[in-house]
């Protein structure tokens, strides 16, 4: 058969789907990663074929991308939201349903520059099936427009988000519907076939019919350097801040309280790792000793030598240290990281601290600090983190979720 991968980013909303397209191609079946230009070295560092469509992403012209930019921005700032939040959203205010409006926009105006050219790869090429990240509406309209079985792919989240369809009633805001009505494709109902890695004790129900998959860990490709080859001296923490955090400020290695509370704890005697960016690294300058750098090492190298990891709870860090057993400490700005700071804390694996709490904290470094010591020395969190491991585990494999597609689809 022939399985049309897509996303309109990478490497975050990429890398959760690598997996699966291996297993695809290794079980025979034709593979292409069709991915904005910016997006296609990361497709070719993963040993998948690219296919370049539509432009990059924010360079759309006419698209009101400086708009769009600042309300992206106030997505990744926010304070506390109810908890369970996609369960429950007639609890958001109106500034917070304005925001997931503003999202699906965002989202449209990326779809709607992607479909003419993914829509003239996809006749060219035939696909039995097309899987896409959650969130490439694009794919959703070529699916329709073609008759051709689609497959949502989750990239760590516990909820199906559907924030296409979180208008007032559940319907389908009004620019995800115009989306659809610009190319003649009908508006799907959100609730289709999700491959799903995060482990099912994390996740919230949904309508939608959901394929439960073992995290199989990519966070793209590297070299295991000598010094991962030993057991470390002293107790190992991990703390880095993703990529999306270093595209929106450029100009910082790390917040504030998280490089304090690095210092402290190296200070303490823990060996601490601070995985960044080459453009991070440059800014952080000279560090003590008992602090390293690393920069393109994948966190599944990493992660499992190490007795706590402190992020900001993006999915593809939260199921690398779940497939790892390593306890986190989640320090939230955006609303779906909240939602997975709090599942993660109520099943023991993790401590969650939203962002922009922990910065009015006059003690921000210290609390960092206070936290990842107790995940080191608490075991009943590597406890927990080792059930969630064994859970994960013990899902298909992506060879097998391939197969239940396929059934599917025949």
């Amino acid at each position: 058969m022939r399985v049309l991968f897509t996303t309109w980013a990478s490497p975050s909303h990429l890398f959760p789907m690598v997996p699966l397209a291996w297993a695809f191609q290794a079980a025979g079946h034709e593979v292409r990663v069709a991915v904005p230009p910016n997006c296609t070295a990361h497709v070719s560092g993963a040993g998948l074929t690219p296919v370049a469509i539509g432009p990059v992403p924010g360079a759309m012209a006419g698209s009101g991308q400086g708009q769009a930019k600042g309300q992206l921005k106030v997505w990744h700032s926010q304070r506390s939201w109810p908890a369970d939040w996609p369960l429950h959203l007639d609890r958001l205010d109106e500034g917070q349903l304005g925001l997931l409006q503003a999202l699906v926009d965002r989202q449209a105006v990326t779809a709607e520059a992607m479909v003419p050219e993914l829509l003239e790869f996809a006749r060219h090429f035939g696909p039995d099936l097309i899987v896409r990240d959650a969130g490439t509406y694009a794919a959703a309209v070529v699916a329709d427009l073609l008759g051709v079985p689609l497959a949502s792919h989750q990239w760590g989240s516990p909820a199906v988000l559907d924030v296409e369809h979180s208008a007032p009633g559940g319907e389908a805001w009004p620019g995800y519907r115009a989306l659809f009505e610009k190319f003649g494709a009908q508006v799907d109902d959100g609730t289709g076939v999700f491959v799903d890695p995060c482990p099912p004790s994390l996740q919230l129900p949904t309508p939608a019919t959901r394929l439960n998959t073992r995290i199989v860990s990519y966070n793209g490709p590297g070299e295991l350097p000598d010094w991962l080859r030993k057991e470390p001296e002293a107790p190992r923490v991990c703390i880095t801040w993703g990529v999306t955090a270093g595209k929106l400020d450029p100009k910082s290695a790390l917040p504030a309280p998280l490089l304090g509370a690095a210092h402290s704890l190296a200070a303490a005697g823990l060996e601490v790792v601070l995985a960044v960016t080459e453009a991070q690294r440059e800014l952080l300058g000279e560090l003590p000793s008992g602090i390293r750098t690393v920069s393109m090492l994948p966190l599944h190298l990493l992660l499992p030598t190490c007795a706590a990891v402190a992020h900001q709870g993006g999915g593809g860090t939260a199921m690398t240290a779940v497939a790892a057993g390593t306890p986190q400490l989640i320090l939230s700005p955006r609303p779906e990281q909240m939602l997975t700071g709090d599942r993660l804390t109520g099943a023991g694996a993790a401590r969650h601290v939203p962002y922009n709490e922990l910065i009015e904290d006059e003690r921000a470094g210290q609390r960092v600090h206070e936290d990842v010591l107790a995940l080191v020395e608490d075991p009943a969190h590597r406890d927990a983190a080792a059930r969630l491991r064994e859970e994960s585990q013990a899902q298909p494999s992506p060879a097998r979720t391939a197969e239940r597609l396929l059934e599917l689809v025949r």
